[in-house]
């Protein structure tokens, strides 16, 4: 993954966050508060830069 793509990720959104050790876009909140715009605009972001990713519990994203 791009840092141009990290750095977006840990820049624009407040419900996200990035671990770099996991390989992992960790959701702050649980289910029912997730923010979904945020969430949606993740998952354009990853495709647009063909990042492989499949989706965990509460709305995480693994990188793959």
């Amino acid at each position: 993954m791009g840092q141009d793509v990290v750095d977006q990720i840990d820049k624009n959104f407040k419900t996200f966050r990035l671990d770099k050790q996991t390989n992992r876009i960790i959701n702050l909140r649980f289910q029912e508060e997730t923010n979904i715009d945020e969430f949606f605009d993740i998952r354009a972001i990853l495709n647009q830069n063909n990042v492989r990713y499949r989706f965990d519990k509460n709305f995480d994203f693994q990188l793959v």
